[in-house]
Parts: C-alpha cells; sequence; structure tokens
C-alpha cells in the first residue's frame, strides 16, 4: 500500500454524520410510518400477514440499499478507475447494471409465481394457518415489484459512494418512507378496514420503488449516466468472484433477523411485535452503520499505510460505539416506556406492549456488537477477501437457529427471536474481531481502547440516571395519560439521559477520536486543576 495521506478524522466524522443523518431522517420517517401501522393493523394475524411480507422488501432495502452493494463494487470500480481510467471504470458500471436487471427480473417472475413458498421462507410458522399464508403471498405479490426497482437504485447508488457523493443515495428511503407515510395518513383519514390499508400500502411499497430509481438517475446525470451493455466481461468476472462472496457476508445480520422471523412466526402475534421492536433497535444501528457501508468503505478501499488504516478503523469503531452503547443501555433500561409511548394505541394492547418491550430489551443487548460486525467487514470487503466474514456470518445465523431451537416454546416468542439475533451478533463480532488480532490486519491504539473505556463510564452514568429518574415520571407514562403527556415525560427521560452521557463521554475523552483540536483543548482547560 502506497502512503497517502488518511483520511482526516473531521471528513470521516462529517461525512459519518451526513449519510447518519440522512438515514436517521428516513428511520424518523419509517417509524411514524410503523407507528401508523401499529395504529391500523395492531398486531394481530392480518399484521403478522403483512409484516411478514414486507420482511422480503425490508431485508432487499437493508442489504442492497444501505451499503451491501457497495461492499464488492466500489472497491473494484475505484480499483479500475485508477488502473485503467474514468471511461473504463463506467464501462464497468453499465455492464453491471444491465447483468443485475436481467437476473432481478427473472427473480421477480419466479417469486410473483411461487408467492406462497417466499413467504414460507420468511414465515415457517405459517404452514399450519392457509388464511394467513394465502393473505402474505397476496400482499408479496403486491411488493415484489420494489425489490427489482429498488435493487437497481441500490446499485446505482454505489456508483454515487464511489464517487464521493453520499447525500441524494441516503436521501433516497427517506423519500421512500415520506410517501408510504403519505398513504398511510389517508388511510387513517378514510377509516378503511385493515385489509384494505394493508393492500393499498402494499401497492404504495413499489411505487416507493420507481421514486427510489427516478432519485438516483436524476443525481447520477451531473457526473454522467453509465451506458447499459449486456457485453460479459473480465471486470464482471472478478466481480461476481467475490461479489457473491462478499454481498453473503453483508447480508449475514440480515439474515439472522429471518431466522428470528421464523422463530417468532410460530407464535400468534410474535412477528408483528418482534418487527416493531426491530424497527427500535434499527434506528441507532442505521444511523452509525449505514456510513460504514459508505464512507468508511470508500475510504478504505483507498492506498494507505498499515498505520493509517489502523487509526481510520480504530476510529470508525470508537465513533460507532459511542452511539451505540449509550442507546443500546437506553433502550435496555426504557423497553417499556419506549413501546407504550410509540405504539400503543388503537389496536396495539397491553399485551403486545409486554411482548414488544421484551423483544427490544433483548435486541438492545446486541446493539454494539451488531454495529462493530459492520464496523469489522469492512476490512475484509475494502481488501475484497469476504472469506472470513462469510464463515462468521454462517456461524451467526447458526447460533441464531439453535437459540430457537432450545429456547422456543419456554416463553415470549418475539422475546426469543431477539435474543437469538443478539448472541448471534456477539458470535459474528467476536470471529471476526479475533481473526483481525491474530492476522495483523488491526493493531488497535491506546488512544481507540482509551475512548471506548471511557464510553462504558459515561454510559453507565447515564443508566444510573435514567433508573433514578424514571420513578418520579411513571405516573406520566401511564398508558391512560394523554398522548402528548407520556411523549414528554419520555422526552424529559430521554433528554436527561443523553446529557448526562455527552457531559461525562466529553470529560472523560470518549469523544477523542473525532473532536476537533480545538475543543480537545477546551476539555483539557476545563478538567485541569490548579495547582496550590
Amino acid at each position: 500500500m502506497s502512503g497517502t495521506s488518511p483520511q482526516p478524522p473531521s471528513r470521516l466524522a462529517r461525512d459519518s454524520l451526513i449519510v447518519g443523518a440522512a438515514t436517521i431522517l428516513s428511520r424518523l420517517l419509517g417509524f411514524a410510518r410503523d407507528v401508523l401501522i401499529a395504529r391500523l393493523l395492531g398486531a394481530g394475524p392480518l399484521a403478522d400477514a403483512f409484516l411478514a411480507a414486507l420482511r422480503l422488501p425490508n431485508l432487499v432495502r437493508r442489504v442492497l440499499g444501505e451499503g451491501g452493494l457497495n461492499a464488492p463494487f466500489v472497491p473494484l470500480y475505484l480499483a479500475i478507475k485508477a488502473e485503467r481510467g474514468d471511461e473504463d471504470a463506467k464501462r464497468f458500471a453499465g455492464t453491471a447494471i444491465s447483468q443485475l436487471g436481467l437476473l432481478l427480473i427473472g427473480f421477480v417472475v419466479l417469486a410473483e409465481m411461487f408467492a406462497p413458498w417466499v413467504v414460507l421462507g420468511l414465515a415457517g410458522g405459517f404452514a399450519d394457518e392457509p388464511q394467513m399464508l394465502a393473505l402474505a403471498a397476496f400482499y408479496t405479490r403486491l411488493m415484489l415489484p420494489f425489490v427489482l426497482l429498488t435493487t437497481l437504485a441500490a446499485l446505482l447508488a454505489a456508483l454515487l459512494n464511489a464517487e464521493g457523493r453520499f447525500t441524494v443515495a441516503a436521501l433516497a428511503p427517506a423519500l421512500m418512507n415520506a410517501i408510504l407515510l403519505a398513504a398511510l395518513l389517508i388511510e387513517l383519514l378514510r377509516g378503511s378496514d385493515s385489509h384494505t390499508s394493508a393492500t393499498l400500502l402494499a401497492a404504495c411499497l413499489s411505487l416507493t420503488g420507481l421514486a427510489h430509481l427516478a432519485m438516483v438517475l436524476l443525481r447520477l446525470r451531473g457526473i454522467g449516466l453509465p451506458r447499459p451493455s449486456l457485453r460479459w466481461s473480465p471486470d464482471m468476472t472478478r466481480l461476481v468472484r467475490t461479489g457473491g462472496a462478499t454481498l453473503l457476508a453483508a447480508s449475514a445480520a440480515q439474515l439472522v433477523l429471518l431466522v428470528s422471523t421464523q422463530i417468532a412466526s410460530t407464535e400468534p402475534g410474535s412477528v408483528s411485535a418482534l418487527y416493531y421492536a426491530d424497527r427500535v433497535f434499527q434506528l441507532p444501528l442505521s444511523f452509525f452503520g449505514v456510513a460504514m457501508g459508505t464512507v468508511v468503505l470508500s475510504a478504505m478501499a483507498g492506498e494507505q499505510s498499515q498505520a493509517d488504516h489502523d487509526a481510520l478503523l480504530g476510529r470508525a469503531l470508537a465513533l460507532g460505539l459511542a452511539l451505540a452503547i449509550p442507546a443500546a443501555a437506553a433502550l435496555f433500561v426504557l423497553a417499556e416506556p419506549i413501546v407504550s409511548v410509540l405504539f400503543e394505541n388503537g389496536q396495539f394492547g397491553v399485551a403486545d406492549r409486554g411482548r414488544t418491550a421484551a423483544a427490544l430489551a433483548a435486541f438492545a443487548c446486541g446493539l454494539p456488537f451488531a454495529l462493530a460486525a459492520k464496523v469489522f467487514g469492512q476490512v475484509y470487503f475494502a481488501r475484497r477477501q469476504p472469506r472470513l466474514p462469510v464463515i462468521a456470518g454462517l456461524a451467526a445465523v447458526l447460533v441464531a437457529a439453535l437459540v430457537g431451537f432450545f429456547l422456543l416454546g419456554s416463553r415470549n416468542a418475539a422475546m426469543i427471536g431477539a435474543l437469538a439475533a443478539s448472541l448471534a451478533f456477539i458470535v459474528q463480532t467476536g470471529l471476526m474481531g479475533v481473526h483481525l488480532l491474530r492476522t495483523g490486519l488491526w493493531r488497535p491504539r491506546w488512544t481507540d481502547a482509551r475512548a471506548i473505556l471511557a464510553i462504558l463510564v459515561a454510559a453507565a452514568l447515564m443508566v444510573l440516571v435514567l433508573s433514578v429518574a424514571i420513578e418520579p415520571l411513571l405516573p406520566a407514562l401511564n398508558p391512560g395519560e394523554p398522548a402528548l403527556r407520556r411523549a414528554r415525560a419520555l422526552a424529559v427521560l430521554c433528554g436527561a439521559g443523553a446529557a448526562v452521557y455527552a457531559v461525562a463521554g466529553f470529560l472523560f475523552g470518549a469523544f477523542d477520536a473525532v473532536l476537533p483540536p480545538k475543543l480537545l483543548r477546551l476539555r483539557g482547560a476545563s478538567v485541569r486543576t490548579p495547582r496550590s
């Protein structure tokens, strides 16, 4: 590797924050969407059928639309551009898009024909519920065009990311959620029955895929659209040779969540509870996790020295854990009030709250590990060496399946599914982290380790404050109270926790990996004690 200058900490933080902020906007809109879905459909059989069908589009969007296609495409595109120039790189992009489009058309046609089998692959427990299976297959057929459209958009977005254009690709999902949110509001005003509302939403989902593709195409016009081509090339052979394994490794987390859905599908109402808990879990994970598949991957794919590589990886891990660890702690402590305030309304009742809160607390245990796995994976993807992430991902899927097999039937199926996912993320992270250390692909710096220790201490202080502060606010959080009062009480809790964590983290040095020098000097002055 050559010794080009590493990406400055401020640049890494800035680009990561741009992508993360755009993702948070999408997640907040998606959150509002899910709150309305819970109000319209609740967590019963019809909601189970709709949300099981929604698993396939969500799988595609999360794996491909949130950085999964970046992993195989960006390093190869940048290598071709560096070796042979911009024209050859664009030619490669045009061929990749054309070949992927043909493959997707064939997949969608087959999936439309065999939709019930697709549903059973997502929620095998429906095999004993023919009515739910038929309903889920109907919704799946309406959603399948989304798979074609958003996957093409994701590959074009990977081209934008390779060129350092992150914003539009990150904002596109927000547009998609805004369309669905508008459809939900219309259904609430119309007062339609649940099946009619679910049918409209399923059809609108495919329209959002079209909007996603159109938005990315408009942005690409500024740097030149790649020309479509069906001619196979040696570059496509290179892409396929490493791309399949890379994509499998990048999708490991979503495969784990599919196993969790299979576990939850054995108990009525648990698919919905798992889905709602997963949506809350994904909010902090997406803020920085998506940036791992865009900003950090693009930086790692450039030529750097080993020292630059270690510094970038350490900063990325510290920056991600600075968000993931306090978020996990807060979600665990506040799981029930969060679920109650967000979802307990309309068709979503007390029993649904209990199932969903238990699943959310179980998901929270795995949040820091899920983030760390995303960070570690970028090392292998940037080097086009996906073998170890594939092994770690398959081991994670196996662990999730074994946990479900041994624990299912003992208690809440949604919670067991979420717990299986958290244990799987721990195993996946451990395997990749140990391999990075043993092979010398990562040599941790003391400054990054010190920052992570400071994060843990600051998060512990935050948990202590939350445990004390929640007691006087319990009456205001009661489900019988007005929604605005409950939301205000939850906001006070979250704000108090965030403030304690931010101040403690700043004083202890939790954010040193990414803070500009001026703020570091300010902190040093604030904690320096005068000599007597």
